[in-house]
């Protein structure tokens, strides 16, 4: 029997297609790091032996009995066969739930008096002790010793070692004992899923990429990511971010020094990220929300974005997009904590602005490669030079214009192939609606799932909702769900489970709008979708306006304040409550959500980076203003408020009326008196310390700029005396030394490079020969579109 089948852990790494001659087994990747093994029970541990005996060392098992020490370990029995006789060994299970425990040969006594009578009834020719502790080499070596000597033929001790590097090794034995999914640090497993799923999703991006044209919008993502390691792609829907995307994202699979992941938030970035994995590129799309901003994901941002830097040192790449406007929006709340190549935009690539070249070039590929019949081609044919012509010509509109599903009823008249380039949502509304009452309604379905539909786990009020409004049974629209895939919906795979989504943003953004005008099928979003849904989303009328999101009418202001009543108090739930009620809910339902539920100002949160940008404070400061903060509750947060400008130097809320009146006048000349004796005196020390203690993956702006924004708040309020102004001056030049020792430190940890192992995705922008000029002078690109 083959027993230890250890193997060394550094087998090639693969990352993209594999080319002949190369093997192409796959496996999980990572260091080899702690799994959790003493916190699946007995039971669990002992199916994870038992798989791993059958599968793994290829014997087979059966179960022979259960100990009698409180469930800790199991026997089972091997049979296999040497010479001309079968012989039986024995597997032993011992479990502990202590994570740093180390077997000794001392915790088996018990273990040994059983051996000896093993070995007389002829059960242990080969005896198999698997734990799920750490057992070191010398122990190992008298534990076998000691077997031998009892009579055991062939003795073997396999801890938690090879445990862990079996289960990484092995998918099917990951599959076979899916309890490993939940140990512990298990990144380095599901990161061959993960990778799996993103080559599925490239794979689907194939067809399309066949009609890319690489734009001077290209080249400077390109030139963005061998300089910074990280691009921000920014542009209206339908400007080709995503295309962008899945190009780069590609050309990076296809080298076997690095692993592509398609990640949807930042949660997944620091799921996935692995400090020792270097040659990693993450393509993250709509990076700060799809179609309306996600304050969630701004708030995991602020403390993923250390991390990013961190990566991007220890060679890997990063590639996110996100709309214009919803960027801007992230940008304010983001404040000191977002990169610093993001914020003066020396990362950031604007994919809207394309030469006529390209327009033309992106037109015709889409034509000709499309799916449209060869009549029509014909038809349209003249009329594609004024298209291109348009000056907010969008390449995913062109892409439409290829499929016969988006131009259904549209006519091959210049002035309606213009208008259809000009107004794409005016149509794309049009098409929505002309389609059958089904297909729309498995549309809206998975709307009021925000665009992320799962097989397995569908909101069931939401889904009744739907069907009751269309007047449709439920199995019927969710059949149509497949009618729509590839033109208006596609699927993804998460953990096993099939999601249905829109195969573009522009398509939710455009059922936003028919919501909008039909205040009915509003009330069946706020009455059926989930809190969290409603919570992100909507915007109440009279509140400030939101781009994209849907407005619930002050008509449905009974029906969400009597669902805002059911939530839960869960921090991240109240984290959305808190938002929505500083930011999207108008004055009547904010008061009447109070009202009935006073004690909702009082739930624990997430915090900020920033007191001002915290969404409890800026809640708590609306309630004060309309008189419903109790004592308790304002003395709470002026609390808050000292501790932020004392203990953090965080003064912003010096510029914040509407925050500054929760502190009481006394409470504030207080405060006053306490910065300029305490914080002030002690400032250049602590700048001096933050300075030191700072993760050199972080900006200088990140470290400092609390403290140089506290200082200018205060020079603002003149009238300083002349020892004020020189402690002020003082911290200052406090700020200036910190920051350039910083630097030093940091240019120091950066030293080694990787950016050679990217140079293979430099493209650059073809040159133009004078027989290409004379050609494209005299010929139109469009001469074969219908060939």
């Amino acid at each position: 029997m083959e027993t230890n089948r250890r193997g060394t852990g550094n087998a090639d790494r693969v990352a993209g297609p594999q080319p002949e001659g190369i093997n192409s087994q796959r496996r999980a990747e990572g260091p080899w790091s702690d799994l959790a093994l003493h916190t699946i029970g007995w039971k669990a541990f002992q199916d994870l032996c038992s798989q791993v005996c059958e599968e793994v060392l290829h014997q087979p098992v059966e179960i022979f009995h259960e100990a009698q020490d409180g469930g800790q370990d199991a026997v089972f029995l091997i049979h296999t066969s040497r010479t001309d006789q079968s012989v039986v060994g024995t597997v032993q299970c011992k479990h502990s739930t202590v994570q740093t425990k180390q077997l000794r040969k001392s915790d088996l006594g018990l273990e040994f008096e059983n051996v000896v009578d093993l070995v007389a009834a002829g059960q242990a020719d080969t005896y198999v002790l698997m734990t799920s502790m750490g057992v070191g080499a010398p122990e190992a070596l008298k534990i076998r010793r000691r077997l031998a000597e009892l009579g055991v033929r062939k003795p073997h001790i396999l801890g938690k070692q090879y445990l862990i590097r079996t289960i990484r090794q092995s998918a099917r034995l990951r599959a076979l004992v899916p309890q490993v999914y939940g140990l512990g640090d298990l990144g380095a497993i599901l990161d061959e899923r993960l990778i799996q799923q993103t080559r599925a999703l490239l794979d689907s991006w194939i067809p399309k990429l066949r009609r890319y044209v690489p734009t001077a919008a290209h080249r400077k993502a390109v030139a963005a990511l061998s300089e910074h390691g990280i691009v921000l792609l920014l542009g209206n829907p339908s400007s080709g971010k995503s295309a962008i995307g899945a190009i780069l994202s590609t050309i990076a699979s296809e080298d076997l020094r690095h692993t592509v992941f398609n990640l949807t938030s930042p949660r997944d970035f620091e799921a996935s990220w692995n400090p020792n994995e270097p040659g990693r590129f993450y393509w993250i799309d709509d990076a700060f929300g799809s179609n309306v901003l996600r304050e969630e994901y701004v708030q995991d941002w602020t403390a993923a974005f250390r991390k990013v830097q961190a990566a991007i040192t220890r060679g890997n790449r990063f590639l996110l997009t996100s709309r214009r406007h919803i960027y801007e929006a992230a940008k304010i709340r983001l404040g000191q904590r977002n990169l610093p190549i993001f914020a003066n935009e020396r990362a950031v690539v604007d994919v809207g602005q394309l030469t006529i070249a390209e327009r033309r070039q992106i037109l015709y590929n889409h034509i000709t490669f499309g799916e449209q019949t060869l009549s029509w081609k014909r038809s349209v044919k003249p009329h594609l030079e004024a298209v291109a012509q348009v000056a907010d010509f969008l390449p995913g509109i062109a892409e439409r214009l290829g499929d016969p599903s988006f131009t259904k009823g549209l006519g091959t008249a210049e002035v309606e192939l213009v208008r259809f380039m000009k107004e794409p949502r005016e149509h794309l509304i049009d098409t929505i609606n002309a389609l059958d009452e089904p297909l729309r309604a498995a549309l809206m379905l998975v709307y009021v799932h925000q665009g992320a539909l799962h097989d397995e786990h569908p909101d069931s009020s939401a889904a009744d909702a739907v069907s009751q409004l269309a007047g449709i049974p439920l199995p019927r629209i969710r059949s149509c769900l497949g009618d729509l895939h590839g033109s208006f919906l596609k699927t993804t795979d998460a953990r096993g489970y099939r999601v249905w989504g829109f195969a573009h943003p522009t398509i939710a953004d455009a059922l936003t709008d028919i919501l909008k005008a039909r205040p009915h099928m509003i009330e069946a979003l706020v009455r059926g979708a989930a809190l969290e849904t409603i919570l992100r989303s909507v915007v109440c009328e009279g509140a400030q306006h939101v781009p994209d999101a849907p407005v619930v009418p002050t008509t449905l202001d009974d029906v969400l304040v009597a669902r805002l009543a059911h939530i839960p108090d869960e921090q991240s739930v109240n984290w959305l409550l808190f938002n929505f009620l500083a930011h999207r809910c108008n004055e009547n339902v904010f008061k009447r959500t109070l009202a009935a539920q006073p004690e909702l100002l009082a739930r624990d949160s997430w915090g900020s980076h920033s007191i001002t940008s915290d969404a409890k404070v800026l809640t708590h400061a609306r309630a004060y203003s309309y008189g419903l903060l109790d004592a308790d509750l304002q003395d709470t947060t002026a609390s808050e408020l000292e501790t932020a400008a004392l203990d953090l130097f965080d003064l912003s809320f010096f510029d914040e009326p509407a925050i500054l009146r929760l502190v009481p006048p006394r409470k504030l000349v207080a405060l006053g008196l306490r910065l300029r004796t305490e914080a002030l005196v002690e400032l250049p020390e602590r700048i001096t310390s933050a300075g030191g203690e700072a993760d050199a993956s972080d900006s200088a702006r990140g470290v400092f700029g609390r403290f140089s924004d506290g200082l200018d708040t205060l020079e603002g309020l003149g009238d300083l005396d002349d020892s004020t102004e020189r402690l002020i001056s003082a911290a200052r030049a406090s700020v200036e030394e910190a920051t350039e020792v910083f630097r030093e430190r940091k240019a120091a940890e950066e030293k080694e490079d990787h950016s050679a192992e990217w140079e293979y995705m430099s493209s650059t922008s073809p040159k133009e020969t004078p027989e290409d000029k004379n050609l494209r002078d005299t010929r139109s690109v469009f001469a074969d579109v219908d060939h």
